[in-house]
């Protein structure tokens, strides 16, 4: 491949999709000018359910919904101002996309300063999708979780077996941290593997564009996938209530790194469920209700994953050659989870938990203003919000057996400003926590612990 000219494509096409023997192909062209064909860039994202589909073929509504959440890695890498679906689709569906593009990209389009990328015009022939009846699903049946190696999904698991439930674990990608929860769990689990073509990374190392795209979604529907080929219940995802709350405003859109996790997804893909004609109770977030800070809470009564949970994002890098085995001690991830934790286990249990104490490493102290609300803004990661960060980090500054650690002794200087994040809840905040999704018989398995 010659250099990649982001400029020089004007659409993208969704080719198509296919399942055969259990792997699910999707296929993008970005459309080149002139129109001859000869600057087309093809694409093919491959889905290799293995085990996890046994011999059904899986809902055409799911896969053709697959097709669609996964075409963001491959228009990112040009953001055409058209995007051509070449296979029938609702009105509904092709809103799901633009939905999807608008807040999944934003991130990516506020760091490359695309704003057009967020507003392409989706075009398609109509499909009217006949009535499928009664959509037969069991909502008794026990529920898949998603698993992700850190303190969230392991409060839903654990939270679930205690109210008499036995989850069918679920993951994409084999990652160590998650498989060692798992097995710490005792649960039985499925696991698929996702393939993103390498011609993209070759494009991206060539003059792409690129930047994050909403992987939870891309999970969301796999799981989905994965729940109704196994006869399972509904898809349990771990996404909290902080999620909702976005990084920064850019041109008078609220960037959220975790829009994917945030309320506003799962409503998106609830709605477009019921549009399929299937039931939204399908999907929903457990501990939608909660805060990180009430997260953590909880996980500390689960001692048993304390060694082999990980937020950090290194052990889980696509190039598996650039994997940590263990927490990396300076990103956004850290930090939080640290901070977070650091007055709920005490000084000892978080230094060994991390491999040493992160509260002593001056190298830290921009991440750390930017988790408490004393930098720049809320860092694109999956990081919870200013408030609950600067209420642990008070707390810290108030036990003995911090004193004289460095970092803790120069925020003892700021207190007063900490005192005032921590009494500050962000507006999006006291909006959005009276909306989740959760079932009567789900949402008993939070108040009973």
């Amino acid at each position: 491949m010659s250099d990649f000219d982001p400029a020089s494509f004007r659409a993208m096409t969704i080719d198509g999709y296919d399942v055969t023997d259990g792997v699910f192909s999707a296929h993008y062209t970005l459309r080149g000018k002139p129109s001859d064909g000869s600057n087309d860039v093809s694409f093919a994202e491959v889905v290799d359910f293995g085990a996890a589909l046994g011999e059904r073929r899986p809902d055409d509504r799911l896969l053709r919904l697959l097709a669609l959440t996964c075409s963001l890695s491959y228009f990112k890498a040009a953001a055409p101002p058209r995007i051509e679906i070449a296979f029938p689709t609702g009105e509904f569906e092709r809103h799901y996309l633009r939905e999807l593009i608008k807040g999944g990209l934003g991130e990516f389009a506020y760091r490359n300063s695309l704003p057009d990328a967020l507003t392409p015009d989706v075009t398609g022939p109509d499909a009217q999708l006949a009535d499928m009846g009664d959509d037969g699903w069991d909502p008794d049946a026990e529920p898949l979780v998603p698993v992700g190696g850190g303190k969230d999904s392991v409060v839903s698991i654990e939270a679930l077996k205690r109210q008499g439930f036995h989850p069918m674990l679920f993951s994409v990608n084999k990652f160590d941290p998650i498989d060692r929860c798992i097995a710490i769990s005792g649960l039985d689990s499925l696991r698929v593997m996702r393939r993103i073509d390498r011609r993209l990374i070759e494009a991206n190392a060539k003059g792409a564009h690129n930047g994050h795209v909403p992987v939870t979604a891309i999970n969301s529907v796999i799981g989905l996938i994965v729940a109704n080929a196994n006869d399972l219940g509904p898809v349990v995802l771990s996404n909290e209530r902080s999620s909702n709350v976005g990084n920064v405003t850019w041109l008078g859109r609220d960037v959220n790194h975790q829009w994917s996790k945030s309320i506003s997804y799962e409503s998106l893909l609830r709605d477009t469920l019921t549009a399929y004609g299937l039931n939204p109770d399908r999907y929903f977030s457990l501990l939608r209700p909660l805060s990180e800070s009430e997260i953590a809470d909880r996980f500390r009564s689960s001692p048993e994953y304390f060694r082999d949970f990980i937020s950090c994002n290194r052990p889980f890098a696509i190039d598996s050659g650039r994997r940590g085995a263990t927490w990396c001690g300076h990103c956004p991830k850290c930090l939080f989870v640290y901070g977070l934790m650091a007055p709920r286990l005490g000084r000892a249990e978080v230094e060994a938990i991390f491999g040493h104490d992160l509260y002593a490493d001056l190298d830290n102290r921009p991440g750390f203003e930017d988790i408490v609300g004393l930098g720049a803004h809320k860092p694109f990661e999956c990081v919870g919000e200013y408030y609950e960060a600067a209420e642990s980090l008070i707390s810290v500054l108030d036990a003995d057996e911090w004193r004289g650690v460095p970092l803790v002794e120069e925020f003892r200087t700021r207190r007063d400003d900490l005192e005032k994040v921590a009494a500050s809840e962000a507006p999006e905040q006291e909006g959005s926590a009276a909306v989740n999704y959760v079932p009567a018989r789900y949402a008993a398995a939070l108040t009973a612990t």
